[in-house]
C-alpha cells in the first residue's frame, strides 16, 4: 500500500506540463472577455454615429417636402446618405456593408391629437384610408405639423455573440417627435 501513496505523491508533486494546461485553460476565457470589450466599444462608438446620423438625417428631412408625402423614405434615404458619408476612414471599420434601417414614421395634425397617439389611442395619429376601391393607403404627410419617427438600426456582430443581440438590438432604436418645418404654416 506504501507504494500506491508513494506513486500517488509522485503524481501530485509532479509539475510538468502544468503551465500548459493552466494557459489552455485561461486563453479561452481571456480572448472572451477581450472580444466583448471589443464588441461592447463597437457598439458604444456606433451609438454616438446613430445618433449623429438620425439628427442630421430628421434636420434635413423636415425641410423638405417629401415626394407623395412619404417621409419615411426621404428620411432613410438621409440616413444611407449620412452613413456613406461617415463611411471613408476608420468609419469603414464599424459600419457594415448591408446597413439595415427601419423607418416608421406617424404624422398628427396638433400636439393634442400627437399627445393622443403617444398615450395609445389610435384616434391621435392619422389612420389609412380606404380609397374607395378597396385599396387601403397609409397615410401620408402632406399637409402634416408633426411627425412622430422611429427608428430602428439592426446590428451586426463582428463577433458572434447572440445572447446580446435583443438587448444590443433595443441601444439602436430611437424615436424622435418634430414639427414638419416645410408643413409649418398648416400648424
Amino acid at each position: 500500500m506504501s507504494k500506491f501513496f508513494q506513486k500517488l505523491k509522485q503524481f501530485v508533486n509532479h509539475k510538468k506540463g502544468v503551465s500548459s494546461i493552466e494557459f489552455t485553460l485561461t486563453i479561452g476565457i481571456f480572448f472572451t472577455v477581450l472580444f466583448i470589450l471589443l464588441e461592447f466599444g463597437r457598439i458604444a462608438l456606433l451609438s454616438a454615429y446613430w445618433d449623429l446620423a438620425i439628427a442630421e438625417g430628421v434636420r434635413l428631412t423636415k425641410n423638405q417636402q417629401a415626394p407623395n408625402g412619404d417621409y419615411a423614405t426621404l428620411l432613410k434615404q438621409e440616413l444611407i446618405k449620412q452613413h456613406q458619408l461617415r463611411e471613408n476612414g476608420g468609419m469603414a471599420l464599424f459600419m457594415p456593408e448591408n446597413v439595415s434601417i427601419k423607418v416608421d414614421v406617424k404624422y398628427a395634425d396638433s400636439i393634442d391629437n400627437l399627445v393622443k397617439g403617444v398615450e395609445g389611442n389610435p384616434s391621435g395619429f392619422r389612420q389609412p384610408k380606404n380609397d374607395g376601391n378597396g385599396k387601403i393607403t397609409p397615410p401620408t404627410g402632406e399637409t402634416a405639423a408633426i411627425a412622430s419617427y422611429r427608428l430602428e438600426y439592426k446590428y451586426h456582430f463582428l463577433v458572434a455573440l447572440p445572447f446580446l443581440g435583443p438587448f444590443v438590438d433595443s441601444l439602436f432604436t430611437r424615436e424622435i417627435f418634430m414639427v414638419q418645418e416645410n408643413e409649418r404654416s398648416v400648424f
